[in-house]
């Protein structure tokens, strides 16, 4: 079921500075969003708690699929990954009728491995690192190994993952992933690079990519990579409302070095105050699907539910939706 928000997101007002538009940056404004989850229309949502989604394409990977798209979501707290499909990346979503596709971990992150012929998923069971699972058809998934690991950065966690295809000339790989570690000497929620040459044995950066700048309340929370008219964007989450606020981007270099504090940092969606998103968004993505940028992000607080808005480019540069 899809239920409309009179929320225009591109246009919202920051809850730090009230009545004060946001500045303008390369991103586009996104049009009014929509509820694409609700966990009160699931039979399979414990805890009335759906977060940190992600998209895949079945087409030509999935024999027989339920729909071109399959949308996967958890609870925050480590029970299980569930599924829902759709012919849009837009939705209406329908629940898988034998939900949950796996038990034990949260914030799934899913990418079609080409080189490999499967489907990879990253999620964890323990905030101390991420872990791989492996599937043919979207729906079974094998343990694979363990990903990044927190004790070979020293930080207290190492979570929320995100991985793309995208080459780094200097570490001649093939594959980069996004995650959150907590520094606990400095008090900060970092965002920290790895990278890998067939997405299975990955080197994990000891500098963090990103760190939070003033007003951001010291975190950095699920960040998300964005390649945009040949540039490269980093998306992620302030600390502005409970565990999530606004979506903040940051744009790279094409070698991805670090910048730290550093960089000039854009709001691209601060969600208002009013239900249903209650000043929270918190594990978003951007996809580029058929010249169409999508957004997908869980938001609220109690329930925590999955909305969608999107953005149609004036003149899409990047082909590559997936």
């Amino acid at each position: 079921m899809m239920r409309f928000l009179p929320v225009c997101l591109g246009l919202a007002l920051s809850p730090l500075s009230p009545g004060t538009p946001l500045e303008a940056g390369p991103l586009p404004a996104f049009q009014p969003a929509q509820i694409a989850l609700h966990p009160e229309d699931l039979k399979y949502a414990p805890n009335n708690d759906l977060v940190h989604p992600t998209i895949i394409r079945t087409e030509g990977r999935v024999q027989n699929p339920l729909g071109k798209y399959y949308l996967y979501y958890a609870p925050h707290k480590h029970v299980a990954i569930s599924m829902a499909y759709a012919d849009s990346p837009a939705g209406p979503w329908t629940e898988y009728e034998n939900n949950p596709v796996i038990e034990g971990p949260s914030a799934p992150d899913i990418r079609w491995i080409a080189e490999h012929r499967r489907f990879f998923m990253w999620g964890h069971r323990k905030n101390s690192q991420t872990e791989a699972w492996t599937s043919q058809d979207g729906i079974r998934f094998k343990y694979h190994s363990v990903s990044v690991s927190a004790k070979n950065i020293g930080t207290r966690n190492a979570s929320y993952s995100r991985v793309y295809a995208y080459p780094l000339a200097k570490h001649r790989s093939r594959y980069i992933m996004l995650y959150s570690g907590f520094i606990e000497a400095r008090g900060i929620r970092c965002i920290w690079l790895a990278h890998s040459k067939d997405a299975i044995k990955w080197t994990q950066e000891k500098t963090p990519l990103i760190e939070p700048i003033a007003g951001e309340m010291k975190d950095c929370y699920g960040p998300a990579f964005l390649r945009w008219q040949g540039k490269n964007y980093i998306t992620y989450q302030d600390h502005t409302a409970w565990r999530g606020g606004n979506l903040k981007y940051v744009e790279l270099d094409q070698a991805l070095s670090p910048v730290g504090p550093g960089g000039k940092r854009w709001t691209l969606i601060a969600p208002p105050a009013a239900p249903p998103l209650h000043n929270r968004l918190r594990g978003s993505e951007l996809h580029l699907i058929h010249g169409q940028l999508h957004l997908i992000s869980s938001a609220s607080q109690n329930p925590r539910l999955l909305v969608h808005a999107q953005a149609k480019p004036a003149h899409p540069k990047n082909p590559k939706t997936d």
